[in-house]
């Protein structure tokens, strides 16, 4: 910690009188690969990255690098300093920000999780291989934990700091020709459920063999969360980001204060103290604050940073991305609200549908009204009157996402906790009229 803050001192003396940022990020991280039921990689890694924003007159420049003795911190900002001469005025650019008193955030550091190795990452691998030889099925997947510290700070006086850990279990098991999957992502280790994440994999792959096709078109779906967060990412991204909403571009814009999606739905951006929790300061080391967003299928705010508070002549809420970008600001600390019920509550309620374990591919087709497409993967399923019949094949949805989440028909209490852009914990939906353009032969 005092390297960074030593190494911070001396880019700034360097930077001449230049207005000058500094975003360091050290990240040692480590990552266990398994494939058939063995484990075929191990990697660990450990880095720092420097990179500086050098702002004067209305121009501004940025350089990366990730050395930090003195012969090279001279040569990086010198560069740097001789682009910064030769870039065009932007009287758009703002100067950097000056220091806010900052919230102390949640504790998002673990030991035990940062200290993880490679031994104790084998063994739990090695419960869902042994399960799945004894079974005749064979699991691949990757268990990583990481420890992470990121320093924003400005020759203005400004210093942000921010320690997290993570650890993610991903599992994959195929059943000839099923296959099922389950993954969670948490900052302290002890909080993954490996029994159940296995149990639930091995399940679905071996109920997922022989899988029939079906014909494609509108359908009730049961999304489990996982399914149901890679929607909402994109719902949030492109309708809630201050960019967007300025320029027009999304389906919020001009439409604050009205329902346009289900009274089911509410989504509440929260880094401080919420079930969504991360670093509670922006890139430009800016406080966050609590959005909500949609509270009973009502429009209700948006997020922006300093660049876009201003052209919407309001304040920043702190949800800037490094600098410059051209997202703009986005929510990436998400949390859907829970219902009532269980995901089998949503399945007994459905007289004819689609269960959705995991979709892949998803992409962005039509960003204003967010419309997606993508498919379905790891374990889909058939339901009619209130059970799960038999697999499906793989499908193909092309679907409006303000239209789908403005047919919600129930809402899980249970949440999960999906690694997005940020921590994102959301339940399962049960949602109607969803479409299906084709089947896929995968």
């Amino acid at each position: 910690m005092k390297n960074i803050e030593l190494v911070c001192k001396k880019i700034f003396r360097l930077a001449k009188g230049v207005q000058c940022e500094v975003m360091a990020d050290t990240r040692d991280s480590a990552l266990t690969r398994f494939a058939d039921n063995v484990i075929s990689q191990n990697v660990a890694s450990s880095a720092v990255t420097y990179s500086v924003r050098l702002l004067d007159d209305g121009r501004g420049t940025k350089v990366t690098f990730n050395q930090a003795d003195d012969a090279y911190l001279g040569h990086a900002i010198k560069a740097g300093l001789e682009i910064l001469k030769k870039q065009k005025k932007d009287p758009a650019l703002l100067p950097l920000a000056k220091p806010r008193p900052l919230a102390a955030g949640k504790n998002l550091y673990f030991r035990e999780t940062a200290e993880l190795g490679p031994v104790a990452r084998a063994e739990k691998v090695a419960e869902l291989a042994r399960a799945c030889k004894k079974s005749g099925q064979v699991a691949c997947g990757t268990f990583e934990n990481s420890a992470s510290e990121l320093v924003i700070a400005n020759n203005l006086g400004l210093f942000a700091r921010h320690r997290e850990t993570n650890a993610t279990y991903s599992a994959t098991v195929r059943d000839r020709d099923g296959s099922g999957w389950a993954e969670c992502p948490a900052y302290d280790v002890a909080d993954i459920p490996f029994a159940r994440l296995n149990e639930s994999a091995r399940a679905k792959a071996a109920r997922s063999r022989k899988p029939r096709e079906i014909k494609p078109g509108k359908y009730t779906v049961v999304l489990e969360p996982q399914a149901a967060a890679d929607l909402l990412l994109y719902l949030s991204i492109y309708g809630f980001g201050g960019q967007m909403y300025n320029d027009g571009r999304s389906f919020a814009a001009g439409h604050l204060g009205k329902r346009l999606l289900s009274p089911l739905l509410s989504i509440e951006d929260n880094a401080l103290d919420g079930v969504a929790a991360g670093m509670p300061f922006d890139y430009e080391g800016q406080p966050r604050t609590k959005v909500k967003l949609v509270e009973n299928g009502v429009l209700k705010g948006v997020v922006h940073d300093r660049k876009t508070a201003r052209k919407a002549k309001t304040a920043s809420t702190g949800h800037a991305l490094p600098q410059p970008s051209y997202m703009g600001p986005i929510p990436i600390n998400l949390a859907i609200k829970p219902g009532q019920g269980t995901l089998a509550d949503l399945i007994k309620g459905t007289e004819c549908g689609i269960l959705v374990t995991q979709f892949h591919y998803t992409n962005i087709l039509k960003p204003q009204f967010v419309e997606m497409t993508g498919m379905t993967r790891n374990g889909t399923f058939m339901v009619e009157d209130g059970k799960i019949t038999f697999p499906i094949k793989n499908m193909r949805f092309t679907q409006s996402m303000v239209e789908a989440f403005n047919h919600i028909e129930a809402v899980a209490a249970e949440t999960a906790t999906v690694s997005a852009w940020g921590p994102l914990t959301c339940p399962a939906f049960r949602l109607g009229g969803f479409n299906f353009s084709s089947s896929t032969k995968f």
